[in-house]
């Protein structure tokens, strides 16, 4: 298969600089709104083309039956973190997100439907969609890389991510990732535990996960005192205001 160096026709001119500068400018105009205090602030409306991104999908993998979570350490690198990694060429999201938590936690996961609030449209005739347990992508970040090697410009690498579960008797499958992935060793932990051990982005991922799964307990535990066949999840401004939270939780 002949492969592609580039996209840009060397014969053609750059961009003229008019060009450029209506794009800054339009980027500079544009008003960031507004977030709730589970993000960080937003960027500026922008657009990538295919050279510049990357998609990939990421789990944070909950034992419900110990509310305990699987992390994963790098033990020649020195990091802990959770499975994640790029999507294939042809895959879903979803798939990439449990075939990336099997290979780098070694756990066979499904997902965990939870109160996840979003903007995604319901499907047609499920206007109650969320009224109950669903498995949407409950966050989404956005990391660059540098140009270097292959790569002759910098880039965008947006990662969804997902709530996974194992059940209590899981068994861990050693050697499932890639081969440069043998030196990863996963754990369970308590969500204090884990996070103490994650960093950056990573710390916001945990600290929504886990805010989005004891709104769920307490809204199941709701509906099981009450009777009630569904109760609205709470926006995400309000969610888990019932709930204890870790006075360490990162700021946004």
């Amino acid at each position: 298969m002949q492969r592609i160096e580039s996209t840009q026709d060397k014969s053609q001119p750059s961009p003229p600089l008019r060009l450029v500068q209506n794009i800054m400018a339009w980027r500079s105009r544009q008003a960031r709104p507004p977030l709730s205090k589970f993000s960080s602030p937003a960027v500026p409306n922008s657009g990538w083309s295919s050279q510049n991104f990357m998609l990939g999908a990421g789990m944070v993998i909950i034992q419900p039956s110990t509310h305990k979570i699987v992390v994963v350490y790098d033990t020649k690198q020195k990091y802990w973190f959770f499975p994640r990694g790029r999507k294939d060429a042809g895959e879903s999201l979803e798939v990439t997100a449990i075939r990336e938590a099997y290979e780098e936690s070694g756990y066979q996961v499904e997902f965990l439907p939870l109160y996840t609030p979003s903007h995604a449209p319901p499907p047609p005739n499920e206007r109650d969609f969320y009224t109950r347990p669903n498995t949407e992508p409950f966050y989404m970040t956005i990391t660059s890389w540098a140009p270097g090697g292959k790569r002759k410009h910098g880039g965008e690498y947006l990662t969804s991510w997902y709530i996974g579960q194992i059940p209590k008797d899981a068994v861990h499958t050693p050697g499932t990732g890639m081969a440069d992935e043998q030196n990863f060793k996963s754990y369970l932990l308590t969500y204090e535990e884990v996070m103490d051990r994650v960093t950056g982005n990573e710390r916001h991922v945990l600290y929504y996960a886990w805010t989005v799964y004891l709104d769920t307990l307490r809204i199941e535990e709701d509906k099981r005192r009450r009777g009630s066949r569904s109760i609205r999840t709470s926006s995400d401004d309000n969610i888990a205001k019932d709930t204890r939270r870790d006075s360490r939780a990162p700021s946004a």
